[in-house]
């Protein structure tokens, strides 16, 4: 798997995906981390045994596309997340959403994670640019609810674990360097607390000191050509 990316302020990144590993309750806050728990809970989604979580992802299970195929009768959300590229000896940040059929969590979340693709921004930015006023950078998604676009999740980096923070706990995940990786960095609470299942869902990473942005957006579209009955579990 290959990402064509764009390296805004110049050039391009044609990134081979080695590797792909998301990262779960990643709160600087461990309050923050409560609620997140809270929210998975109400959809029969056990407690983690340990916090943060890591969840190996294959590796072709990744695009930049506006549109994902899930199941009919799914119950699948996407998260924002801001996610980490490793290549060549630097780092690139992009936004994404790590879409989960929340159904197969209650049962196997390792094997949920596979069961939708992650979704990144087709720009990214050069982590050293930012790396002095990460904190003030700005997470937030919207869905689609009633037929309206809605605020879903909206908070700072700050209120994340420091990137070194976790770069060095990934370090302790993997064998061999991270160079190929992406790592999908763990979300934030929903507005409200409520996991919202919606056909539209848009990311995206702000940078008000720089006056720029990072975007994902995509539509999710059951299979709906298939006559006979999908089930899981």
């Amino acid at each position: 798997m290959v990402l064509q990316l764009t390296i805004v302020g110049g050039g391009k990144l044609d990134f081979e995906v080695k590797k792909m590993l998301n990262a779960g309750y990643t709160a600087r806050d461990q309050s923050q981390v409560q609620k997140h728990i809270d929210e998975l809970r109400k959809e029969g989604i056990a407690a983690p045994k340990s916090i943060p979580t890591f969840y190996p992802k294959i590796a072709d299970r990744i695009t930049t596309a506006d549109k994902i195929e899930v199941l009919a009768d799914n119950t699948t959300s996407g998260e924002v997340e801001f996610v980490l590229l490793f290549a060549q000896g630097k780092v690139y940040v992009g936004v994404g959403s790590d879409h989960t059929d929340r159904k197969l969590e209650q049962h196997n979340i390792l094997a949920a994670k596979q069961m939708c693709v992650n979704v990144i921004s087709a720009e990214v930015w050069r982590y050293e640019e930012v790396a002095d006023h990460w904190d003030d950078l700005i997470l937030r998604s919207w869905v689609e609810k009633d037929g309206q676009r809605q605020l879903y999740q909206e908070a700072r980096l700050g209120t994340c674990m420091k990137v070194e923070e976790l770069i060095n706990k990934v370090k302790g995940q993997v064998t061999g360097d991270l160079s190929g990786m992406i790592f999908y960095a763990g979300t934030i609470p929903a507005i409200g607390g409520e996991i919202c299942f919606s056909r539209r869902f848009e990311a995206e990473l702000i940078d008000e000191q720089m006056g720029r942005s990072l975007s994902c957006a995509y539509s999710v579209e059951p299979i709906v050509w298939f006559k006979g009955e999908m089930q899981i579990g």
